[in-house]
């Protein structure tokens, strides 16, 4: 039986109306973990990103021409990027340093196009000092997310996997493609988890002593999770105390255990006979994996007994 042209007509914008009134849902998640790869000349690197404190939006826009897109939307308050294999401590040292209170998103969208079901991504970390950037540079994979029963893609599947990625780090360079075989691999999960694990260092003081030494004790505590391994690492910053003079320099790496919820970092004041003001140096952590950190510096004070 036919179908009137009126009745025609009338369908196509309650489809319309359908695929653009798909919901905008905004909703917290503990944290979303991606991990990749990529091929420079000095061999295959891999790399870690935690996302925390994240929220995340699906939405909607595919028209009467059956071309449109539903996207994952991820935006965190805070987050990890480790590196490994070669040349793991410079890149790991540089993005601790440089993306240091920089901003991390991820998009992920599933794409229709006449009938053909595509997906694209887009993951980015920018700071005014560098970047960090994974994903198509400009084409879409074909298919890698499901279609519903009308052919229509849905909102990302996980855990979710690209092939054949750009990789850019703005103090490293850009990798991406080298035909016939894939240069690098993304995948990850939007899972919710336990929230992330959050380690703060307190300001602390020691009385100078006339002789010898002794000794400044920092403690840094864990909060939130207590679940999996932290680890952070620190090291002494002069102040009007001086390194040598006045104390000993240190750095080190501190690992929390599951369960660990604080470690001491001691550090060694000389003692002596002048009479001087009190003298300050700090201790600061840096490149923390597996967790965030709210209070990186702590502030040591050599207190003067002269």
């Amino acid at each position: 039986m036919k179908r009137s042209k009126l009745s025609r007509w009338t369908a196509v914008p309650a489809l319309v109306i359908a695929l653009l009134a798909t919901p905008v849902m905004a909703q917290e998640t503990g944290t979303i973990n991606i991990s990749g790869t990529f091929t420079s000349d000095t061999g295959e690197h891999t790399w870690s990103l935690a996302m925390y404190g994240t929220t995340y939006v699906h939405y909607g826009n595919i028209n009467s021409s059956h071309y449109g897109s539903l996207s994952t939307d991820v935006r965190a308050r805070s987050f990890d990027l480790r590196f490994s294999g070669p040349d793991a401590d410079d890149l790991n040292r540089v993005a601790s340093e440089q993306l240091a209170g920089g901003e991390v998103g991820l998009t992920l969208r599933n794409m229709y196009q006449g009938g053909s079901s595509l997906a694209d991504m887009a993951l980015w970390i920018s700071s005014p000092d560098a970047s960090f950037w994974a994903g198509h540079e400009s084409s879409a994979n074909p298919g890698p997310f499901p279609s519903d029963a009308d052919g229509y893609p849905v909102v990302t599947q996980e855990p979710f996997s690209f092939w054949n990625e750009e990789i850019y780090i703005s103090w490293y360079g850009l990798f991406y493609l080298d035909w016939p075989g894939p240069n690098s691999e993304i995948s990850g999960s939007l899972g919710s988890g336990p929230p992330p694990s959050t380690l703060s260092i307190g300001d602390s003081s020691v009385v100078e002593g006339n002789r010898g030494f002794t000794q400044l004790q920092f403690t840094v505590s864990r909060s939130g999770s207590s679940e999996g391994t932290v680890s952070v690492d620190y090291r002494t910053v002069a102040g009007t105390a001086r390194a040598k003079s006045d104390y000993n320099a240190a750095s080190g790496t501190l690992v929390f255990q599951p369960g660990v919820l604080s470690q001491r970092i001691t550090i060694t004041v000389k003692s002596d006979r002048t009479r001087e003001p009190a003298e300050t140096f700090t201790v600061e952590l840096f490149n923390t994996f597996g967790g965030t950190v709210d209070d990186a510096v702590a502030t040591g004070t050599i207190l003067n007994d002269d």
